[in-house]
């Protein structure tokens, strides 16, 4: 061991202690019950933070969506950043770690001041009753004050007219990114009730962006934008895009917006889904920084787009064979990957592992990713509201998919490498939980599961 590691040691025993305390706090995230999701509400969460000085005011881009949202976050703070902003950035779920929801100028909060301000939030009165997702995201908010960051963006958990992010008291930018059916028990099981509960984040006058979508998600959406003042700003009306060059090192694009033509963008997230996502980023970007009265620099947008980095989304990490990374969750969500596989033309055999949680349509979702004949090893995800695995593969194959079990999501890995040998790919597909244990089997990653706390 390092003398680095050993001194860091302390801090990570603090840290650890800290997410077990905070996980006893459950709610949806951790039991997937509906019935704590219908219990969601603002007021104790707007209570606290006024008693706490308001740690969550400062300038605000706030993203809701069904499919994009966390990259279009990542994306429109890496441009932020780069412009000079000092950020916080506040996503859900984490991949490996609970602290990277929490990312302080692209880094995430570092560990004894996790557990340093666990041990503050949670000596608070009245905390005791809010959830997992409540107190990370309070967490988070104290992490910017305590940093004195002034901007932030915030990813919806889920929703967002009663999400926890929504008692934010005002914002300067809003983006909806593409509406699809999820969560239906909780937001609605029609486009246009789920788009209802994602326009909830529009409280006031705002710039609104909006990524390509559904007519019927889109008049939803307009309506309240009408309602609240918000103007709107649909990113194909406003934008045009081109891309040049499309592959697994990236992809070339120019974009021209309101203010500017940007030619020769490099863009590090991969997939032709990722070319819409960072064009309602640059959007949301310009608007940001242009309420705040200034204009956006161009260099903050090419270094913003080339350095962004979102682990888990179309990644890959490995070459020989290739294995490509991806949590999806949406039928939605299935459809724009296998268009990535497509066009990013993947090379043959190909076999997906896929492992997905309980809540999830995975009819629809095979439906979407899968053609006659695909190869399919579905694995188990280490969690509490993972899928009977038995229904999942049944799923897979009434798609068309010749698709088999495996005792682990390490095993479905295994089993999948040998069989497309070094020039194949294995796509790994799913719940983030699925994504995130094959990313730390295959890049050594040591994450929170490791400790027993997944």
């Amino acid at each position: 061991m390092t003398t680095e590691a050993a001194a860091e040691l302390p801090a990570m025993r603090a840290y650890v202690e800290a997410v077990r305390r905070l996980l006893d706090h459950g709610g949806y995230e951790r039991t997937g019950n509906p019935d704590d999701a219908r219990r969601f509400r603002i007021s104790h969460v707007t209570e606290l933070l006024e008693h706490l000085g308001h740690p969550e005011a400062r300038r605000t881009v706030h993203v809701a969506g069904s499919k994009g949202k966390g990259s279009v976050a990542v994306l429109t703070e890496a441009i932020l950043r780069a412009a000079g902003a000092h950020t916080l950035l506040l996503t859900s779920p984490d991949m490996h770690q609970a602290r990277e929801r929490i990312a302080i100028d692209g880094a995430p909060l570092a560990y004894d001041r996790f557990a340093a301000l666990t041990e503050r939030l949670l000596g608070l009165d009245g905390v005791a009753g809010f959830s997992y997702f409540e107190a990370l995201t309070l967490l988070g908010w104290m992490a910017g004050a305590d940093a004195g960051c002034d901007w932030q963006v915030v990813e919806v958990g889920l929703g967002g007219r009663l999400d926890t992010t929504n008692a934010m008291p005002g914002k300067d930018v809003a983006v909806i990114t593409p509406i699809d059916l999820e969560h239906t028990e909780i937001l609605g099981d029609t486009i246009a009730a789920i788009a209802a509960e994602k326009a909830g984040i529009l409280i006031g006058p705002c710039d609104l962006v909006t990524s390509p979508m559904r007519e019927s998600a889109l008049d939803v959406i307009r309506a309240r934008a009408a309602e609240v003042g918000a103007t709107h700003h649909h990113v194909p009306d406003e934008c045009a895009i081109r891309v040049t060059k499309q592959d697994l090192d990236g992809t070339t694009l120019d974009l021209r917006t309101p203010l500017r033509t940007y030619r020769g963008l490099t863009l590090a997230l991969l997939g032709p889904h990722q070319v819409e996502n960072a064009a309602a980023a640059v959007l949301a970007a310009e608007y940001a920084w242009a309420a705040a009265g200034h204009e956006l620099p161009e260099q903050a947008v090419r270094t913003g787009l080339a350095s962004a980095r979102w682990p888990g989304r179309f990644e890959v990490v490995r070459r020989q064979p290739l294995v490509i990374l991806d949590g999806l969750h949406t039928p939605l969500a299935a459809r724009r990957f296998r268009e990535a596989v497509r066009v990013l033309a993947l090379p043959r055999p190909r076999v997906i592992v896929a492992g997905l949680l309980a809540d999830k349509d995975a009819d629809a979702i095979a439906a979407a990713l899968v053609e006659e004949g695909d190869e399919v090893i579905v694995a188990t995800p280490a969690s509490t509201r993972a899928a009977d695995p038995a229904a999942t593969r049944r799923a897979f194959q009434a798609a068309g998919a010749n698709a088999q079990q495996a005792a682990s999501v390490e095993a479905a890995l295994q089993l999948a490498i040998d069989q497309v040998g070094p020039r194949g790919a294995v796509l790994v597909v799913g719940s983030i939980y699925t994504v995130a244990e094959a990313r730390e089997l295959l890049l050594g990653v040591t994450g929170d599961r490791a400790f027993g706390l997944r």
